[in-house]
């Protein structure tokens, strides 16, 4: 079940500041941590698991991120990892984890927060091929959403083509709500799902 946004290049290190003006992140990320939930790890990408990262992928999830029909390559993968791992070293808005069947550590999918400047974040979250419908995603996403409000996220939105009945169940189970619609830059049209993270109960176990 891809979902949401793609693997784009992350922005530059803004540090985002909440209105209250105390540094949204309490102290620099110099390691991803490891979020344990109900039926999935989140933690690091690995360079290693490239090739299964491409094994996941399949035409699905290029459609869905608007790539179809270029494909992910093991180049632009090492890149994504690297400016995913950048992003945590540098405190910068991008915080990005691989997804892990907790039984095996095998890698299933990933999922993403992206932090605004006003203290906000998007979320993005896809299952690789062969291992959808299998709640992966929803428990992803429910520890993510406990992981943005854990670091002082106050709203979350996410952005979901309207055929993408998988995707939308998904955050309607963590709590999204439909906020409207909209069509991007390239004339696609979204539904624009919304949640508010603070106080969400306690911080997503980690390792």
């Amino acid at each position: 079940m891809p979902a949401v946004t793609g693997m784009r290049e992350a922005a530059g290190p803004e540090k985002p500041v909440p209105a209250a003006g105390r540094p949204l992140h309490y102290n620099r990320v110099t390691a991803v941590p490891e979020l344990r939930g109900d039926g999935i790890v989140l933690s690091a990408h690995d360079d290693s698991e490239v090739a299964a990262h491409l094994a996941g992928e399949d035409e699905e999830t290029a459609r869905r991120f608007g790539w179809w029909p270029k494909r992910s390559t093991e180049e632009t993968v090492r890149a994504a990892y690297a400016n995913w791992a950048r992003n945590w070293q540098d405190d910068g808005p991008v915080r990005a984890f691989a997804a892990r069947d907790p039984r095996s550590g095998a890698l299933v999918g990933n999922c993403e927060l992206r932090i605004g400047s006003d203290g906000t974040g998007e979320v993005s979250y896809w299952t690789h091929a062969g291992k959808r419908g299998r709640g992966y995603a929803r428990n992803a996403l429910a520890l993510l959403v406990g992981y943005a409000a854990s670091i002082g996220v106050t709203r979350l939105e996410a952005h979901i083509a309207p055929d993408n009945r998988a995707s939308r169940r998904v955050a309607e189970a963590a709590g999204f709500a439909q906020a409207g619609n909209f069509t991007d830059g390239g004339g696609t049209e979204f539904i624009r799902y919304t949640r508010d993270a603070s106080g969400d109960g306690a911080a997503p176990l980690t390792k």
